[in-house]
């Protein structure tokens, strides 16, 4: 769908609040949206950005009537005749020069950028014609009686009932537990799995509310309560909202490490193919555990866990849990990383040629539910790295 002008204004007002760093959470999300919607937008971010080739442009506005050339791209490609008041007011430093001065060259570049867009277009539906879809809600649980249930496949409504514990299906395709009797077994244990591509939600008795991420497992007794403690044991990552329980401290249970909470908010990342845990806290405080060594964090902060030591990064938590709100958090991440929460979302393999270097770092922000190709093409525009789709290969070239 061809830019309205309300589009291309709008991107504009993007650009310049960025360049004078006045942008809020939602609005940087929506300008990177923008800029990895396909390589043209990206370059052109880029081009509107570096402050040489501002100059040039600021010296070649000088020689023409902006008001004017503007007022006919309007007409010629918005089909408007409205016309155009430039403000001169806002030329009083160096940064409003360099915002104003985007602001117009975006415009004026404009015919580039249609062009652009369907260039990126037709270039996309060529290399990538086999295209893969997003990942969706679903997952596996399996009953301490060995038997499998596919969630995406049930019915709503009562699944099975174990150990004094009732097992539903809500309407909105939560898995829910609900205690039916106080003579619950600790012994009845239960796993919920996701592969590659799936993503789902549960409700412990406790109230305790658990996001699971792609290829991902969760484990844990019907009845929760092991020990004095409610204590389950994850393999991938995951988003706990804990209900409080004083009596009852709740632990999560990841490659040799825990983490305790009374009643919290908080992310761990603990897949068997990255390098570290990762436990981020977003309310509350956490008590990460490793051996003897013991660390406590507060909101805002991430504990790491490399398998030597335990350290302390002060994070914007919203990074961290970019994939419960449908997004992808590239910035400033290991590119290799972000090729494997691509590789686990979509459900493909990673092939590196030998020349692709480990020191790449990507950039920016882009939502899970695009398909593949988009993705791709996103981080292509960005010159880090080309990609050819091969079945459920992802081939990646310097």
């Amino acid at each position: 769908m061809p830019a309205t002008e309300s589009d291309i204004n709008r991107i504009a007002q993007l650009i310049r609040a960025f360049q004078l760093d006045e942008l809020d959470d939602v609005s940087r999300r929506e300008l990177e949206n923008w800029r990895f919607e396909n390589a043209g937008n990206e370059s052109l971010f880029e081009e509107l950005n570096q402050p040489d080739q501002l100059q040039a442009k600021l010296a070649e506005m000088s020689r023409f009537n902006a008001e004017a050339s503007y007022a006919g791209f309007r007409s010629k490609y918005l089909k408007e005749e409205t016309p155009v008041v430039l403000s001169q007011g806002s030329f009083m430093n160096w940064k409003h020069v360099i915002a104003i001065a985007a602001v117009v060259t975006f415009v004026l570049s404009g015919i580039w950028f249609f062009k652009a867009m369907m260039v990126t277009d037709k270039a996309k539906s060529v290399a990538y014609g086999a295209d893969i879809a997003p990942g969706r809600v679903g997952a596996t649980l399996t009953l301490a009686n060995g038997k499998k249930i596919r969630l995406s496949d049930a019915k709503n409504g009562e699944l099975a009932k174990e150990a004094g514990i009732t097992i539903h299906k809500s309407a909105n395709g939560q898995l829910v537990y609900e205690i039916a009797s106080e003579k619950g077994s600790a012994g009845h244990v239960n796993t919920l799995s996701t592969s590659k591509g799936e993503t789902y939600k549960l409700r412990l008795p406790d109230g305790t509310q658990i996001w699971l991420n792609a290829a991902s497992n969760l484990t844990y007794t019907t009845n929760l309560v092991r020990n004095g403690k409610r204590i389950v044991q994850l393999d991938g990552e995951a988003y706990f909202e804990v209900s409080k329980d004083k009596k009852h401290p709740f632990m999560v249970e990841s490659n040799g490490q825990s983490v305790e909470v009374v009643g919290t908010h908080f992310n761990v990342n603990a897949y068997k193919d990255e390098p570290q845990i990762a436990t981020t806290l977003l309310e509350g405080a956490v008590k990460v555990r490793v051996k003897e060594k013991v660390q406590l964090i507060h909101p805002g902060q991430q504990v790491v866990n490399d398998g030597k030591r335990l350290y302390v990064n002060k994070v914007n938590p919203e990074d961290i849990t970019d994939w419960k709100e449908g997004d992808f958090f590239l910035n400033h991440v290991d590119f290799k990383t972000a090729m494997r929460k691509i590789a686990r979302w979509y459900n493909v393999e990673i092939v590196y040629d030998v020349a692709v270097p480990d020191d790449l770092e990507s950039g920016g922000w882009m939502s899970r539910r695009n398909n593949l190709s988009t993705v791709l093409k996103a981080i292509e525009g960005t010159g880090l790295a080309r990609f050819r789709l091969e079945g459920k290969k992802v081939h990646v070239y310097k």
